[in-house]
């Protein structure tokens, strides 16, 4: 592959892992906010259950009571939801920044081997032009038909 190809790939493969970056920014906000729901919701959970704490000390109807406590099973079960939501957005995210990994990795190894190749090219022409200069020189001192006039 020549180094014009290369280069074109190289920017395909950027573009590729830049894709993956926004997608990886995506993933992390979406996770940040079931998570920020996810505590929300525990806070509003445990300031439900000592405002129950308190006006049970005060005396509550059984109905109250009953009512009370149906709420704080369904606030149990939409964290239990909302957990597993922040566990599956925490897969996602894993398997976005993997993908992001790899993509970066990608792109290094492509630049690395512009590098080399780049690198390869120069010792070629510094050879050339060294051979071409030991050419000349062997001209200008060991042939008879040259002369220093």
């Amino acid at each position: 592959m020549n180094i014009k190809q290369l280069r074109l790939v190289i920017r395909l493969a950027e573009e590729q892992r830049d894709a993956a970056t926004a997608q990886l920014a995506s993933g992390k906000a979406q996770w940040q906010v079931a998570q920020d729901q996810l505590e929300q919701l525990q806070r509003y959970q445990g300031q439900y259950v000592v405002q129950a704490k308190q006006e049970a000390q005060l005396g509550i109807s059984v109905q109250a009571l009953f009512e009370g406590r149906r709420f704080i099973a369904e606030l149990d079960d939409l964290i239990m939801k909302q957990q597993q939501n922040v566990e599956q957005h925490a897969s996602v995210l894993q398997s976005l920044t993997e993908q992001w990994m790899d993509a970066a990795r990608y792109v290094q190894a492509l630049e690395q081997l512009e590098t080399l190749q780049l690198a390869e090219r120069q010792r070629e022409e510094d050879r050339r032009d060294q051979q071409l200069a030991d050419d000349q020189y062997a001209i200008r001192n060991f042939s008879p038909d040259y002369s220093t006039a």
